[in-house]
């Protein structure tokens, strides 16, 4: 069942990459917030079942991933409501910025620091 949320929430992330890339998030508006939330909360079961035994100095990591990883959901809650283009591209960008630096530091945890 982990290895089911693990993998469940990998689809979900690069589902959102996806989207934002294509500028579909709003077109897709549904799909973008029930994939941001379902993201949200295997995020939150994979941080409380797997971290165990953390290694030194990965709580600040974890923190500022979790930090940036709200940042991109917001974001994407934004544009599936919508605005101005030019916010909308604004939008767009930072969400690409933080979901890029929420995998790689994700990917550094779980994978390297261990």
């Amino acid at each position: 069942m982990n290895d089911a949320l693990l993998y469940l929430h990998l689809v979900l992330a690069v589902l959102i990459c996806a989207l934002l890339l294509a500028a579909k998030v709003r077109r897709w508006r549904r799909l973008s917030a029930a994939a941001a939330l379902l993201l949200l909360l295997t995020g939150a079961h994979n941080f409380a079942t797997r971290m165990q035994a953390p290694p030194p100095g990965w709580h600040a990591l974890a923190g500022i991933k979790a930090l940036a990883g709200l940042h991109a959901l917001a974001m994407v809650f934004l544009l599936a409501r919508g605005g101005p283009e030019e916010k909308e591209r604004r939008w767009r960008k930072s969400a690409l910025i933080s979901a890029g630096l929420t995998l790689g530091m994700g990917l550094y945890l779980s994978n390297i620091l261990r």
